[in-house]
């Protein structure tokens, strides 16, 4: 498998604040329907480029393996001049010097995404009170109009692709190969489920044999 194949939205928009109830729904519904066609895609390619210890079981622990192929694939381009000096207008100048001159290539975008489908499935797979799902209203919040997972403590909405997404910009800078597995962790804490998750019950154990 030489190219990654790209997923391709079935309608354009200006973000997703702009989009109506029924368009928030339709990408919803069809978003969440491609992530069993992009995690076999995903574990196809992983498998294609030497990333043979990774297997599809969704548990939290695949992560890492996962995530330790994944910091050999991102790719880095430069932004072109129209792109940095629109992204500039969006901030306060005192917020310029931090705005990177580049951005994740096409191809690790899609990887991007096809992880975060993964991460998904396995949080949710876990978690029992954890779903898809998308909302909204207030228009104000960042995910809003989204598919993101629900069923989390004070109403908190995880968005797996931002999550995959912060963790690559991590990993570009210094690879940790815990990075993804640590994110979903962290979330575990959030869950409205009281019981502990007894995957990390058996890991920290683990750990603290080590």
């Amino acid at each position: 498998m030489n190219e990654y194949k790209l997923m391709i939205a079935p309608f354009h928009h200006n973000g997703f604040r702009s989009l109506s109830k029924k368009q928030a729904e339709e990408y919803f519904h069809w978003y969440v329907g491609q992530s069993k066609e992009r995690i076999e895609q995903l574990y196809e390619y992983v498998q294609s480029t030497g990333g043979a210890a990774f297997l599809c079981e969704y548990t939290p622990d695949s992560l890492i393996e996962l995530w330790n192929w994944f910091e050999t694939q991102i790719d880095m381009v430069a932004k072109s001049e129209e792109e940095y000096q629109a992204e500039l207008k969006q901030f306060p100048e005192w917020m310029h010097d931090s705005i990177s001159k580049k951005r994740f290539s096409v191809r690790t975008l899609a990887i991007i995404t096809d992880i975060s489908f993964y991460f998904a499935e396995t949080f949710i797979k876990h978690n029992p009170m954890v779903r898809w799902g998308y909302f909204t209203k207030p228009k104000n919040e960042v995910s809003v109009n989204m598919p993101v997972l629900l069923g989390f403590k004070s109403n908190m909405k995880l968005d797996p692709r931002r999550i995959v997404s912060v963790c690559a910009s991590e990993s570009f800078e210094q690879h940790d190969k815990n990075r993804l597995r640590n994110a979903y962790r962290t979330w575990t804490k959030y869950t409205a489920e009281a019981t502990p998750n007894i995957a990390d019950v058996f890991s920290s154990i683990r750990e603290r044999k080590i």
